[in-house]
């Protein structure tokens, strides 16, 4: 097997059509958050809907609302959603992802030698690496060979790319939404003392303390693991851990969705799943 080259067996790509394979993707639970989610929009009439961590958009493409604004402090993943707004058949994706160009956009990043645009990296990034762990994991491919992940994935994010298309997509840090009022916030942090995968280190209590800011002026819900004692949890999943980061690949885990502040609805009771 070639240098981080990794072979990937069956079930740990059997994925959803029409999604971006991303570390620490929605989209197997988005049946179960969207209606919460929209829910919230439509029972306060809100018009604007924002995830400032929106990595794959795979919630947020499946929103609806007047506004909705997608944002992420990785330039390439953004340069990547907006550039398939305009190109929805993607079509600076060459037909075929050998391992040694693969190699070749990671070396190219590494170096900052721009030969390739930040989203054609962005695009080999995601769509080429083991687990959508972002030139972090090795290059994936099938173990019995008969399978492209690559172009798998490739046909997927086509599938999603058209809806897409207006969203306004934005590259900044999430404390960029401080001012923002009326709005529905769905925040998805890298969760704590779990494996970072994104490139914005978090301050953790600080990041509690601009939610709490936040829910003054709006309706803000996270998903984590665990959160301070004054966020409520109003739903939570047993899911199977299918990566290794702070646990064993295979291992449960409870996920939850937390809200904070004056707000809270008491119809949210009815989507806790014990």
């Amino acid at each position: 097997m070639k240098g981080d080259e990794v072979r990937v067996h069956k079930k740990e790509f059997l994925t959803p059509s029409n999604w971006m394979v991303y570390q620490g993707s929605k989209n197997r639970l988005a049946k179960f958050l969207v209606p919460i989610i929209q829910k919230h929009i439509d029972d306060n009439n809100i018009k604007t809907y924002i995830e400032p961590m929106c990595g794959g958009a795979n919630l947020i493409d499946k929103i609806k609302c007047d506004k909705r604004i997608g944002a992420d402090i990785n330039e390439e993943l953004i340069a990547l959603l907006k550039y398939a707004q305009i190109d929805n058949s993607l079509s600076i994706a060459p037909e075929v992802c050998t391992f040694e160009h693969y190699a070749e956009v990671r070396e190219d990043r590494k170096l900052g030698t721009h030969k390739y645009s930040p989203e054609y990296i962005a695009l080999i990034g995601y769509m080429a690496s083991y687990g959508g762990r972002y030139f972090d994991g090795g290059y994936g491919r099938d173990s019995k060979g008969g399978r492209s992940i690559y172009n798998e994935r490739l046909n997927n994010f086509k599938e999603q790319a058209p809806n897409l298309n207006d969203i306004e997509f934005m590259c900044c840090d999430y404390q960029n939404f401080s001012d923002y009022k009326n709005c529905v916030f769905y925040f998805d942090p890298p969760y704590k003392n779990t494996k970072q995968y994104s490139k914005q280190s978090i301050d953790y209590n600080s990041f509690y303390d601009f939610l709490r800011k936040l829910s003054e002026n709006n309706i803000v819900l996270v998903s984590e693991y665990n959160m301070p004692d004054d966020f409520k949890c109003i739903w939570q999943k047993e899911r199977k851990v299918l990566q290794k980061s702070d646990r064993v690949t295979g291992e449960k885990a409870i996920e939850k969705l937390f809200t904070v502040g004056e707000y809270y609805s008491e119809e949210a009771n009815k989507w806790l799943i014990n």
